[in-house]
């Protein structure tokens, strides 16, 4: 069943009619407009919220860009008109021009800029204006919104500016970059300040918990960042632990059929789920699925090899146009209208990060590893016994390889590859560890006092 959880989490105990819930989603996130005088209600204070999660719909943040380039970096997924801005993403020759770079830049430190804000402006406001626990439910939303942002932002351009107040655009070029190591430390710092402020058992239910920042899904990500900072640190504890907790808190189960993730919106398995509706459409399902205006297709060849022909997941996640023979991402079916969710944790996900760290941790492939695996590979049919993997490398290789069959097309891929430098072994037109990172854009450059361009570029 359709929910309108854009409208939901727009209006939902705010009094607002209709009309104006429209007139919110035309609205400049908060960072254009300023917060000076705006947040002197908690119905300003929650719109505020809303509008920072409105920043990340757009089609050049998690709408479309931040999803669909690094699939065309794992060498996914082709333009329609073979654009070359796009293809060369394919053979890792990004151009410190490439207007991807610039547009995904912008976006997310526009999201980045509308958590400032809230995460400035709440704890200021007033008593007698906002509830306490409301003061830590934004705040906490804000923290994880920015520490989700600046995930992409280090996996995706390594050292770049770390606001942590809200500013200017033009502030930015006036600031260092921060290094990734820097950038790892806040991320962790801003999910755990929210998995303390969002409480445990949340308020919210149905689509709306999954549809906002909750504690859970504070936990998820933090168990994603501390798996990356482990390739930094060489340290798994805390994301084996982390995960084990989401695993286990009862709150989440994987779906019977895979394509119940896609098919139903806000399914048990999701943990935080980008949402869209008829009003406030998904970018990327408009044209990436099986219409007249697709511009993105499935590499056929590509993705059909990563799949065994008995995986459940294959058939559903790689479809085929039956006039032109075409094939396109299935992932996207609900677009006309264009009202396709984006989960963008999910618990298959936390399952593979468990696996992963624990056998790490454990310097084997353990049975309490190998239960998380079989998790993912029972639904899909593909289960291999735990004698089949010979040593601990080739485990951990085995994991990444089911992640990208069961996560293909929603953006990680890329990132998880380059992650354990496997991504030199899986695109022979990929020749250095320079070329993990896009460049950072040129305008930015050129603006900048303080900008130094990754190697290579």
């Amino acid at each position: 069943m359709k929910k309108n959880i854009i409208r939901l989490l727009l209006c939902c105990g705010l009094g607002m009619s209709l009309s104006s819930c429209s007139k919110f989603l035309d609205r400049e996130p908060l960072g254009q407009i300023g917060a000076q005088g705006y947040f002197n209600s908690e119905t300003n204070a929650n719109s505020a919220v809303m509008g920072m999660y409105r920043t990340m719909m757009n089609s050049f943040s998690f709408g479309q860009s931040l999803v669909i380039i690094p699939e065309f970096s794992a060498d996914h997924v082709e333009h329609s008109a073979k654009f070359q801005e796009y293809e060369v993403m394919a053979i890792h020759k990004i151009t410190t021009n490439n207007p991807w770079m610039q547009n995904m830049w912008q976006a997310v430190y526009g999201s980045i800029n509308a958590a400032n804000n809230i995460i400035d402006e709440v704890p200021k406001m007033a008593e007698g204006t906002i509830t306490a626990e409301k003061k830590n439910q934004f705040v906490g939303e804000a923290k994880f919104v920015r520490a989700m942002n600046y995930f992409f932002l280090v996996r995706a351009y390594g050292n770049v500016p770390m606001p942590l107040t809200a500013t200017q655009e033009s502030g930015l070029h006036d600031m260092d970059q921060s290094k990734p190591a820097d950038i790892y430390t806040q991320i962790i710092k801003d999910l755990t300040d929210a998995t303390s402020l969002l409480p445990a058992n949340s308020p919210l239910s149905g689509d709306a918990f999954r549809g906002r920042a909750s504690h859970w899904a504070a936990k998820a990500l933090l168990a994603k960042a501390y798996l990356y900072q482990g390739s930094i640190t060489n340290d798994y504890k805390q994301a084996a632990a982390m995960a084990e907790e989401v695993i286990k808190s009862g709150q989440y189960s994987l779906v019977s059929n895979f394509s119940n993730i896609w098919v139903t919106e806000n399914s048990s398995e999701s943990i935080y789920e980008i949402q869209f509706d008829g009003q406030a459409t998904n970018p990327l399902a408009a044209v990436a699925n099986d219409n007249a205006s697709v511009l993105f297709y499935a590499k056929e060849a590509n993705v059909a090899k990563v799949y065994a022909d008995n995986d459940k997941r294959k058939e559903f996640t790689m479809k085929k146009n039956a006039t032109s023979g075409r094939a396109f991402m299935g992932k996207f079916p609900n677009f006309s209208p264009a009202s396709q969710n984006f989960p963008a944790i999910r618990l298959a996900e936390v399952y593979l990060i468990h696996a992963e760290a624990k056998a790490r941790v454990d310097n084997s492939v353990s049975q309490a590893s190998y239960a998380s695996l079989k998790m993912v590979q029972d639904r899909a049919g593909v289960t291999k016994p735990i004698s089949s993997y010979p040593n601990l490398a080739a485990y951990i290789t085995a994991i990444q390889d089911e992640k990208e069959r069961e996560l293909m097309f929603e953006g990680e891929t890329w990132f998880d590859q380059c992650r354990t430098k496997y991504a030199l072994k899986k695109h022979p037109s990929l020749t250095s560890e320079n070329f993990f990172l896009y460049p950072i854009p040129i305008e930015q450059i050129n603006q900048s006092k303080k900008l130094k361009q990754n190697p290579g570029y």
